[in-house]
């Protein structure tokens, strides 16, 4: 019996093309969709559970009310609590050495990123796979290195690299001892140079006055109560001299797993997403597959018009109900096995692309388990659900009517097809209201003033051991043709440093003034014209080119947090040890150089001193200068040893986005998806309603009836269905938006244009696909149609 139903449904498929192409379409493009969100969120959700223990390792998270939440602590706070508690049972740490850190190897330079100091312990206390090298002893003496094998690849070939010396900033030597496994790509850590050294993480603050960071891990004991743990490391942070940073500070732990999804510091030396972003597409996939399901059963159903005469014969001459229910589901489970097969290797050839979007290495194979699950057990759990339905409605069709094709001669609930339609119009609505306000936000990024000119603007990193050469190298740069401006500077979009500065002069014996930790950049008098800032308000003796260490400026922010946006002059600023302070000379307008997900930080600018001066900021005319860049490198390598590097700053502001901007396209395409089976699913209703109101027409048409008050008349119902389905998802559309829009700082306000346009778009593009069937049941001849009966 199935056999026979089978071969009749293939031949069916192959008599009946256009039929079968837009119900295997529509599922194929919805299965499609599904599956690659269904990657996506899979992959997000596996991030870090490779390691042995993982449940066991926790992030040391810090949280000041002032700067927000970090993932990095200090770098040997954990010191002074780890040995007190038994029940932790090991930490790391990791310290990164910058955005890049240069290493060479014989006579050869590489500008590199992913460069860090590792903790003896690191190929114990995680599970990423030596290739050469043991993880107790890699690490044994110090001044050792270990090399991914890609990097390894990279320096010296199919060349065994181990006891070769590498050198880092043309400063240490570091022997290489091990090349570990490239870091799987569903590992939060990723890293090309992995260094050891005694002392990396110990601070000197009586010397140095100052603190580094690290990433701190902690491996504690299955049972821990970790709110005991929590309150100790807080109970700890006055212990150590450099307490003065920490005491306002309160310390957490965030599991190894959430790392990747669920910290609350923006931030982080490693790439990082957002739980909300795995939600949403996950409500997307979840949607689409509705979509696609729902439309399915529409075609089925409005198709099964059609066939009213052979399920009608098929009664007579003996067929039980049990039968034409069997037929309905074979024909089912078929063409949603094809589907998914389809959809299996759309999937599969489109990955490069969904992996460039994404910056992910997502992989599924041919013949494997997911290839089994997908296509063999989906293929026909999807078939009977999305079959049972059509299946039951055609079988209880009366005989008489059927051959008589009466749609009478179905039962089936008008209102279930009608709560279809709205479910899956409902579906769109949101999805294109999403839409229409992630582009309005994107929009917003790229256009939002950010306080300073980015076109033509050029980043040129300088090399720290040679200060005393960049002055030379600013003013030969200057007399290149092209270049308009150039600025010796600490500018750093997406970093930069935190300083203490006071309002008082530090005495003796006596308590200092309040004290202000903001964010410092070390500039020339350049920068503030080369950026094209603008000026708050500037002091008479202000001149660019005599800032000198006596000076200060601050921003709009800081000058407001003081107090002094409304009687700027005569304030002075000090550093710690600094007795006659700094005079303030200029306020200028906030200017971003984070992301517009973090507020713009209280800063102040200093003048130029060796430490503070690591980058020249170049200000190119147009084309012109952008050619030039070449003659920029010649001289720059004349000056430095080491590879010319240059970022564009409009690129650097598009690296903060990166992640939703290829989630942001992801979206547009799966929209487009959604709206594509909605439309199909369209041409099902008002297949199926127009078919039943062909008498209704005629009869209308014959009583003086005009063919554009038919037309109204024909489509009336599903654009209420469409106006209700946008009413129902406004507020769900609104509460994804307002989630989603919660991270960035600034933001647009959501509106109801976005609401309407997408109200009005989708109900034109719906009017002109039911145009043509409209048209012509309107235009058909009363006569021959009530000669049917």
């Amino acid at each position: 019996m199935v056999k026979n139903h089978l071969n009749i449904v293939l031949r069916k498929l192959k008599k009946e093309k256009l039929y079968s192409l837009v119900n295997i379409f529509g599922l194929t493009i919805g299965l499609t969709a599904f599956l690659l969100i269904s990657l996506y969120v899979r992959d997000e959700l596996s991030f870090d559970k490779f390691h042995d223990n993982e449940q066991s390792i926790y992030r040391l998270i810090r949280t000041n009310e002032r700067s927000g939440a970090s993932g990095k602590t200090i770098s040997d706070l954990v010191d002074y609590f780890a040995y007190d508690m038994p029940e932790i049972e090991g930490f790391n740490r990791l310290m990164n050495l910058g955005a890049q850190a240069l290493v060479s190897i014989e006579d050869r330079q590489f500008n590199t990123p992913q460069v860090f100091y590792a903790q003896d312990n690191f190929f114990e206390f995680f599970s990423f796979d030596l290739l050469a090298g043991s993880s107790a002893s890699v690490f044994v003496g110090g001044n050792k290195a270990v090399l991914s094998e890609s990097y390894s690849k990279k320096l010296f070939g199919d060349e065994d690299p181990i006891g070769k010396l590498i050198k880092i900033e043309k400063k240490e030597q570091y022997l290489i001892t091990g090349i570990a496994k490239d870091s799987p790509a569903n590992s939060t850590i990723q890293f090309q140079v992995l260094l050891n050294k005694p002392g990396a993480f110990t601070n000197d603050f009586e010397n140095t006055g100052g603190v580094q960071t690290a990433i701190t891990y902690l491996k504690v004991s299955p049972n821990l109560d970790l709110n005991k743990l929590v309150t100790h490391i807080n109970d700890a942070k006055e212990r150590p001299t450099y307490n003065m940073f920490t005491k306002d500070t309160e310390y957490s732990l965030l599991p190894l797993t959430d790392q990747r999804l669920y910290a609350s510091y923006e931030s982080d030396a490693f790439d990082k997403n957002d739980i909300r972003y795995v939600k949403l597409f996950s409500g997307i996939g979840i949607l689409v597959l509705l979509l696609a399901v729902i439309n399915y059963i529409n075609l089925v159903t409005a198709q099964s018009l059609e066939r009213m005469k052979e399920v009608g014969l098929r009664k007579v001459i003996g067929a039980s109900r049990g039968d034409l229910i069997a037929y309905q589901l074979v024909e089912s489970i078929v063409i949603t096995t094809l589907s998914f097969l389809l959809a299996f290797a759309i999937a599969e050839r489109l990955l490069p692309f969904y992996n460039d979007i994404l910056d992910k290495d997502i992989q599924i194979a041919y013949f494997g388990l997911e290839f089994f699950v997908w296509v063999v057990l989906a293929g026909l759990g999807l078939g009977l659900l999305s079959g049972i339905y059509p299946a039951l409605n055609i079988s209880r069709g009366r005989p008489l009517a059927l051959l008589q094709k009466q749609t009478g001669g179905f039962i089936g609930a008008k209102w279930l097809k009608k709560g279809l339609a709205l479910a899956q119009f409902t579906a769109t609505a949101v999805l294109i209201t999403i839409l229409a306000l992630m582009n309005k936000q994107m929009t917003f990024l790229k256009e939002k003033d950010l306080g300073f000119e980015t076109d033509f603007t050029v980043e040129i990193n300088l090399d720290e051991d040679s200060t005393h050469l960049y002055q030379s190298l600013k003013n030969q740069i200057m007399t290149i043709s092209g270049v308009e401006n150039v600025s010796l500077n600490g500018f750093d979009m997406g970093g930069g440093w935190i300083s203490t500065i006071y309002s008082e002069p530090r005495v003796e014996g006596k308590s200092r003034g309040n004290s202000v930790a903001e964010k410092i950049i070390r500039a020339d008098g350049n920068m503030i014209g080369t950026l094209d800032m603008g000026f708050y308000w500037q002091a008479e003796n202000y001149d660019p080119n005599s800032f000198d260490d006596n000076q200060v400026i601050i921003n709009y922010s800081l000058a407001d947090k003081l107090g002094w946006l409304e009687d700027p002059i005569g304030h002075k600023l000090y550093e710690y040890n600094d007795r006659s302070g700094k005079e303030l000379v200029a306020i200028v307008n906030d200017f971003h150089i984070n992301s517009l997900k973090e507020e713009v930080e209280p800063m102040f600018i200093l003048p130029l001193s060796d430490w503070g001066a690591n980058r020249l900021i170049v200000k190119l005319n147009g084309v012109e200068g952008y050619k030039k860049l070449s003659e920029i490198e010649v001289l720059y390598q004349s000056f430095f040893d080491r590879p010319f590097e240059y970022a564009f700053l409009d690129d650097k502001l598009e690296s903060f986005y990166k992640k939703e901007a290829g989630q942001f396209r992801m979206f547009q395409l799966f929209s487009l998806i959604a709206v594509i089976i909605s439309l199909l699913g369209l041409i099902a209703l008002t297949t199926y309603m127009i078919a039943q109101r062909r008498k209704e027409v005629s009869i209308r048409k014959v009583l003086g009836a005009s063919v554009k008050g038919l037309l109204l008349l024909l489509n009336k119902e599903y654009s209420i269905l469409v106006l209700i389905a946008f009413i129902v998802a406004a507020p769900i559309a609104y509460f994804f938006m307002e989630n989603w829009l919660s991270k960035f700082v600034y933001r647009i306000a959501i509106g109801p244009i976005p609401f309407v346009v997408g109200f009005l778009s989708f109900i034109s593009l719906s009017w002109l696909v039911a145009a043509y069937q409209s048209f012509k049941t309107s235009s058909e001849n009363p006569a021959k149609v009530l000669r049917e009966e």
